[in-house]
């Protein structure tokens, strides 16, 4: 079965070759475009083929948001799998794809496919918690197909890397109003830790904050609640 695969694998190659990603089989891993962390990673980047877990918190989601965007601002194809349906459509910029599947097993299936399909530089899976048997599955996935695989969540036991992040309430800076009190957060001092097998390495860096207006209704296409058209 493996055999054929592969064989098909190639022949979608040969005769389609704008539907796989220009650096797949290429590189061993995926720059995440941020240089400091890139710079503790073995190799450079997200292992490509293998299925790595970021625990939620300390600013994980904006790390990868931003690893995605970079992922499809090369030419490669980054895809975001919300399984919980927390990523409002409007808030989602162009470039990487946004899945929002219909409960849990979907989401898994749907990360599955992708992974294997091979299209792929960047599958990120957000929301769900994979078991054992489906993190198996998953991981082969990511393996026949070649891309970089990451679980935004806790508890999965195959991962080959871990990474987690954290702020201190100190690691705060903010921008101050004309009577000295703290108004807007400007950017936070982000710490990573990042572990393997028999490896663990740990930095930091600031990243800017993004203000948003705040809108009654997250989707375009419906009217905000304060009286104004969509």
């Amino acid at each position: 079965m493996a055999a054929a695969v592969a064989a098909l694998r190639q022949v979608l190659e040969q005769r389609f070759p704008d539907a796989v990603p220009p650096a797949y089989r290429t590189v061993a891993q995926l720059a995440t475009g941020i240089a400091k962390l890139d710079g503790i990673l073995p190799g450079g980047g997200l292992p490509r083929g293998r299925l790595a877990v970021w625990a939620p918190g300390g600013a994980a989601t904006a790390l990868l948001r931003a690893a995605c965007d970079a992922v499809a601002g090369r030419g490669e194809r980054a895809v975001w799998v919300d399984g919980a349906g927390t990523v409002a459509g409007a808030y989602w910029v162009s470039g990487p794809y946004l899945i929002r599947p219909r409960g849990e097993r979907q989401a898994l299936q749907c990360a599955e496919e992708l992974l294997r399909c091979g299209g792929f530089g960047l599958v990120v899976l957000a929301g769900v918690r994979p078991g054992d048997v489906e993190a198996v599955r998953l991981s082969r996935a990511a393996r026949e197909g070649g891309g970089a695989f990451v679980v935004l969540g806790h508890g999965v036991s195959t991962a080959g890397l871990r990474l987690a992040s954290r702020i201190r309430p100190e690691d705060f800076r903010w921008r101050l109003d004309p009577w000295s009190t703290p108004a807007e957060v400007v950017d936070v001092r982000v710490h990573i830790h990042a572990t393997a097998l028999g490896w663990s390495a740990n930095t930091h860096f600031r990243l800017p904050v993004t203000h948003h207006g705040i809108r009654l209704s997250l989707e375009s296409g419906l009217a905000d609640r304060r009286g104004t058209r969509a």
